[in-house]
């Protein structure tokens, strides 16, 4: 299944847009859990040397799992860019109940090492927000996508309807996003993130074609998905 491959860097640009400010995530987002860290290896330091290299080791993963890169990003008409850094599980059809219809899906797994910043793949009017209750199951598997705790975000584009959904993991206990209903926003901006490892699942119109298919790594705001 053919793709177009992801745009080099000297055609990309920067977008302005106020979600793309540079931000220092493990702080802002794990500064909750990094502090504690930092000074428990402080401390240690002092009183317990043989385990000081403990919490300043943990506080280095999460630094990793929390970072957010910027990202040049080339606009791309009529196409839709991966939502998620990870690996394709499955691409199939869903009904979606909020614009009742049936629509073209893709998942992506995030591991723990992938960047958890998740990102539009269209531009458009963000028009509502869901949140459902669930479980924590292994982000993997297939009653993840269904029965774990996640986050929809439904976007009304110029191609139609689009759907992003942050699904958490056996792990992650948290979901972000920073638009919300009523903003329109630009393509590949940021939309949130999940805390620690996780799926997303992005629905677009049945007349999309995928370009991607289960096994495909796929990088957030770069490669392209589907033609819409």
């Amino acid at each position: 299944m053919e793709r177009p491959p992801d745009p080099a860097p000297d055609r990309a640009r920067i977008s302005e847009h106020r979600l793309n400010a540079a931000r220092w995530r493990p702080l802002t987002e794990g500064g909750a859990i990094l502090l504690p860290l930092v000074a428990a290896g402080i401390a240690a330091t002092r009183f317990l040397p043989p385990l000081a290299p403990l919490p300043f080791l943990a506080a280095g993963a999460i630094m990793l799992a929390f970072r957010d890169p910027d990202r040049a990003i080339v606009p791309q008409p009529h196409a839709a860019l991966a939502p998620a850094d990870g690996r394709v599980l499955r691409v199939g059809r869903e009904f979606d109940d909020y614009w009742q219809a049936e629509m073209v899906e893709v998942a992506i797994f995030l591991a723990l090492t992938n960047v958890h910043v998740q990102r539009l793949p269209l531009g458009g009017e963000v028009v509502a927000q869901r949140r459902k209750a669930g479980g924590y199951r292994p982000a993997m598997t297939e009653a993840a996508r269904h029965g774990n705790n996640q986050l929809a975000t439904y976007l009304q584009t110029e191609f139609g309807p689009c759907t992003v959904t942050q699904i958490s993991g056996l792990l992650a206990r948290r979901i972000v996003t920073w638009p919300k209903a009523g903003d329109r926003v630009e393509q590949g901006e940021r939309l949130g993130m999940i805390k620690f490892g996780s799926q997303v699942t992005l629905r677009l119109p049945t007349s999309a074609r995928v370009l991607v298919q289960a096994g495909d790594r796929v990088s957030g705001g770069r490669t392209v998905i589907a033609e819409v």
